[in-house]
């Protein structure tokens, strides 16, 4: 998964200078199909 925002402005990452290793904690599926997951950097 590549984490991504559509639109314009600023990037959600453009502050990071180095790659964050994620954990996924959880995990959501709505009924239209959409799914909400959440990370957490590991340690």
């Amino acid at each position: 998964v590549q984490p991504r925002l559509a639109g314009h402005g600023p990037t959600l990452f453009a502050g990071l200078s180095k790659h964050v290793d994620l954990k996924l904690v959880s995990r959501l599926e709505f009924g239209s199909g959409a799914v909400a997951m959440r990370y957490e950097p590991r340690r």
